[in-house]
């Protein structure tokens, strides 16, 4: 009934298998195949901020919103792809707008540029303050996401 020939391509397949699901699971970044985590991505609400790598996530699986604190000529000479341009000192001004846009997000990450640039960081306090806790900060945003060569583009077609 069976000729040797499809007799051993079973084998082999088999013995695939078992080689295959082996390394896997000695593997610390296998593929889970019983049960997947919800995310990958790691939140710290100790501190407020997320990592570069968390933050990359979020962007391709469009599950956050990215506001820009800089200035409107920073944003406008270059941003991260989709950001909305939300400088601070315009809060007050603007928010009315913006709160409907940031009612659903999962997630919404501010970011600035520098290491001890504070707008990201007051921008994100300032939304705390109005009720939105899944707020965090990309620390050094703007120079990070350019180095890690993320998605970026230029003009003012994201602006409230």
């Amino acid at each position: 009934m069976f000729t040797k020939a499809l007799v051993q391509a079973i084998g082999v397949l088999i013995f695939s298998a078992i080689v295959g699901l082996g390394i896997n699971a000695l593997r610390p970044d296998g593929v889970p195949l019983v049960h997947a985590e919800e995310s990958a991505v790691k939140l710290d609400n100790s501190n407020g901020e997320v990592s570069i790598k968390d933050a990359a996530m979020l962007f391709i699986s469009q599950r956050a919103v990215f506001l820009d604190a800089r200035s409107r000529m920073e944003f406008d000479a270059g941003h991260i792809q989709h950001a909305l341009s939300f400088p601070v000192e315009e809060l007050d001004f603007v928010f009315e707008e913006l709160a409907p846009k940031l009612k659903d997000a999962e997630t919404i990450i501010t970011y600035c540029d520098g290491e001890r640039c504070p707008l990201s960081h007051e921008l994100a306090q300032n939304l705390r303050a109005r009720g939105f806790d899944n707020v965090y900060v990309l620390k050094n945003g703007w120079t990070l996401w350019q180095n890690e060569k993320l998605p970026v583009e230029t003009g003012e077609g994201n602006r409230l």
